[in-house]
């Protein structure tokens, strides 16, 4: 049986999820039209790849033997590149082979294709089987996840690090736990706001262990073939950026790729680090639940993360599948829930637009993201599980916890 006709076969115990699967399907499908409209009215942006200019620059002084870094006149890096040494291994063979046009499709198309493999494996391991048709059709829904598209005319880096996410999760199911710990530990290693992405890590130690291994091996070969310098001054654009990020612009001042989860929330560092805290306490908890253990620190990385973007909530796309799967096998299940947090995600950035210039200005702008809601969502569904498989827990209890897992 389609995953099409399994749909509807809910229709009577389950319609909400069936409908609002079914309008999710349809937003999808349609928005690479919608976009075009909007790039013809000159609101939505177009196909630049500016960030690939700044991997394209760093490679070039690479190769000359300079500095990957460049400061600005003011002191800053805007514009520059911003990630770690190691990083620049996925983009320097496309770029040092091919001239930079050539080399930004190729990334793009490859990037995106290894996030539909991935989606795909994920969907598999947890035992359902597409139809040729089916993961044909699963690429028009995919290109038309807004964030995703986004991120695809940015030439930003979300497509491969939700493709690698989404094989940590599909491993993980799969009883590979090293691989899913290495794969996870690469996307915090290339793009340190993808941290919560390792909540599942904690939960089990060979994923854990994997983690590390996956981590020290990126370490030392960056070390190795880029040098301590390069480590060094990348040290000094960290800093840089933990100042910037601390000095947020308000999202109605309006661009397509703004999300200020917490923007105007007093004390936003320690709401973080709390949130974070209890993610930590709950998976050290959670038995049986490494779905909602894994959709818990995917779906936190643009919550939580110092400076996110909306194009961080592809890292959100497994964490959904996990989630549907998980509440349809509960009998009690809400499973349209990850799925309208899907949408108010897809609709985040001109939703804000939108709401940005319509309603009153006395409501705080924090509150008028579509995609914090989304997101909220997401995380509270998967928190609440998480929550409810490890029971009540007295703050003493944590220290013997945390010793458990170390056994």
């Amino acid at each position: 049986m389609s995953l099409l006709h399994r749909l509807l076969a809910l229709r009577d115990e389950r319609p909400w999820f069936v409908v609002t699967s079914l309008l999710a399907l349809v937003a999808l499908a349609a928005y690479p039209a919608v976009d075009w409209y909007l790039r013809a009215v000159d609101i939505a942006p177009r196909f630049g790849f500016w960030d690939f200019g700044a991997y394209a620059a760093a490679t070039d002084r690479w190769a000359a033997g300079e500095s990957l870094y460049v400061r600005n006149d003011d002191g800053g890096y805007h514009g520059s590149y911003l990630y770690p040494p190691v990083a620049l291994l996925a983009f320097a063979p496309f770029l040092l082979a091919l001239s930079r046009r050539p080399a930004v499709f190729l990334w793009t198309v490859g990037t995106v294709a290894l996030l539909w493999i991935a989606l795909q494996r994920l969907v598999s391991a947890l035992g359902v089987a597409l139809h040729p048709l089916e993961r044909l059709a699963l690429v028009p829904v995919l290109v038309g996840f807004q964030p995703l598209l986004l991120s695809m005319k940015l030439g930003q880096t979300a497509a491969a690090l939700g493709a690698l996410l989404t094989f940590a999760a599909s491993a993980s199911l799969r009883g590979r736990a090293h691989l899913s710990g290495a794969l996870t530990a690469c996307c915090g290693v290339i793009k340190l706001p993808y941290a919560p992405a390792g909540a599942h890590l904690l939960g089990d130690r060979d994923r854990f262990v994997g983690a590390v291994a996956g981590g020290l091996a990126l370490l030392l070969c960056s070390l190795l073939v880029f040098g301590v310098d390069a480590h060094r001054t990348f040290l000094d654009v960290l800093a840089w950026g933990v100042n910037e990020g601390s000095t947020a612009r308000s999202p109605t001042i309006w661009l397509p790729p703004y999300y200020r989860p917490l923007y105007g929330v007093p004390h936003s560092l320690a709401v973080r680090v709390l949130a974070s805290l209890a993610i930590v306490v709950g998976v050290l908890r959670a038995e049986g639940t490494v779905r909602e253990v894994t959709a818990l620190g995917f779906a936190a990385v643009p919550l939580l993360a110092p400076l996110t973007y909306a194009y961080y909530f592809v890292a959100a796309l497994p964490a959904v599948v996990l989630l549907v799967s998980a509440e349809l096998d509960r009998p009690t299940g809400r499973p349209a829930l990850p799925v309208v947090g899907l949408l108010l995600l897809h609709g985040h950035s001109y939703g804000l637009r939108w709401l940005g210039g319509t309603v009153p200005e006395w409501i705080p702008a924090v509150l008028l993201q579509p995609g914090l809601y989304g997101n909220v969502l997401l995380v509270g569904l998967a928190g609440v599980r998480v929550a409810a498989a490890g029971g009540a827990l007295p703050v003493r209890e944590l220290a013997s916890a945390v010793g458990r897992r170390g056994d």
